[in-house]
């Protein structure tokens, strides 16, 4: 199944609640957090799993999102249970 067959994103309950209070998404719950610093340093909060990891491509699981690195050189740095560090030349970020 391509990308297009697969629909719109499901909004969540917590994305539902926080636009019903009208409050920031970070205080329902954990929401993911992604920074990137230039084109080469990349941090990534609240994320599930790596799924594939390469030096040209890493794709991590985010629970209802998934995302697909692309680069050159590509390193994780640092890796905690909530907590990712990439670095390398990151040429493209796409939310699957």
């Amino acid at each position: 199944m391509d990308e297009k067959s697969k629909g719109p994103r499901k909004v969540t309950l917590r994305e539902k609640t926080s636009r019903l209070l009208d409050l920031p998404p970070e205080s329902v719950g954990p929401v993911p957090r992604l920074e990137l610093a230039g084109d080469r340093e990349l941090y990534l909060e609240n994320y599930k799993e790596i799924l594939s990891y390469s030096k040209e491509e890493i794709h991590v699981d985010g629970g209802a999102w998934m995302l697909r690195i692309l680069g050159r050189d590509l390193e994780i740095k640092a890796m905690r249970e909530k907590e990712l560090r990439i670095f390398g030349w990151v040429s493209s970020l796409t939310l699957l």
